[in-house]
């Protein structure tokens, strides 16, 4: 259901990126000591250098476009989906006695059950909820259903069909959303580039006769903590960077009310 990359713990993530940058870094730099040239011969690895780097920047700003335009599109689907529960127990309010207390309480239960949607990472509970709201989904049309049989001509039951089609639409569009992310390859092509671009940032530095030990490893781990909040921004179940979800517990919390 996941790719197994954003099912990693951030923990094993950073080490072992910041591992394959600094690695490709001290590895650059120790071959580029054993050949060691003089200053004005090693312009065209400078200009390698600059252009790996280059392309790496590149890969950052384009990956991380994509997963910060797929974290606004998620936060976005949380308010549309809290929206339509909300407008759905208005549409109750209008309906019978009998039958709003049920839903109000079934829309209530269900925008909890959809706020910890996936929440703590657990793929076999996501699925679980996925088939408790769907089940839930299915108690609302039946009564729904037994109301327009009931009264097929009424305004208010017209409206509360239309506002739970919606919600129902919801459910679908939420979860691509959820599962979507920035594709596996390109991400591996990101460390690679970095792994390609310190490699030749540590030779430049080697065969000019310099370690810089202190500038290459701080380097690294910037592009290693660039590489990881990309990963991080692209995954809304788990990490430091989390899709908020406080409109649908305002939702709950106002058809309780």
């Amino acid at each position: 259901m996941f790719d197994w990359l954003y099912g990693l713990d951030i923990l094993v993530l950073y080490p072992a990126t910041l591992a394959l940058v600094l690695g490709a870094a001290w590895f650059g730099n120790r071959q580029g000591l054993r050949m060691r040239r003089g200053p004005d011969e090693d312009g065209d690895v400078a200009t390698l250098t600059g252009a790996a780097l280059g392309l790496l920047a590149l890969l950052i700003a384009f990956s991380f476009s994509m997963a910060e335009n797929r974290f606004d599109q998620r936060r976005a689907m949380v308010l549309e989906e809290a929206n339509a529960i909300g407008t759905a127990a208005s549409y109750a309010m209008m309906l019978p006695e009998a039958p709003r207390g049920a839903l109000l309480g079934m829309l209530r239960d269900y925008a909890l059950l959809r706020a910890g949607l996936g929440v703590p990472y657990d793929p076999a509970r996501m699925e679980r909820e996925i088939a408790a709201a769907l089940a839930l989904q299915g108690r609302m049309w039946g009564l729904a259903a037994e109301l327009g049989l009931a009264a097929p001509q009424s305004l208010a039951v017209h409206r509360f069909v239309g506002a739970l089609n919606e919600v129902t639409n919801m459910q679908e569009r939420r979860l691509s959303a959820l599962r979507g992310h920035v594709p596996s390859p390109v991400i591996f092509i990101l460390i690679a580039t970095a792994c390609i671009g310190m490699g030749f940032s540590g030779f430049n530095a080697g065969v000019a006769g310099a370690g810089r030990v202190a500038a290459n490893t701080l380097m690294s781990a910037t592009i290693a903590l660039l590489i990881i909040l990309i990963i991080d921004l692209d995954r809304p179940h788990r990490g430091l960077i989390e899709v908020p979800v406080q409109p649908l517990l305002n939702a709950a919390a106002a058809i309780a009310r």
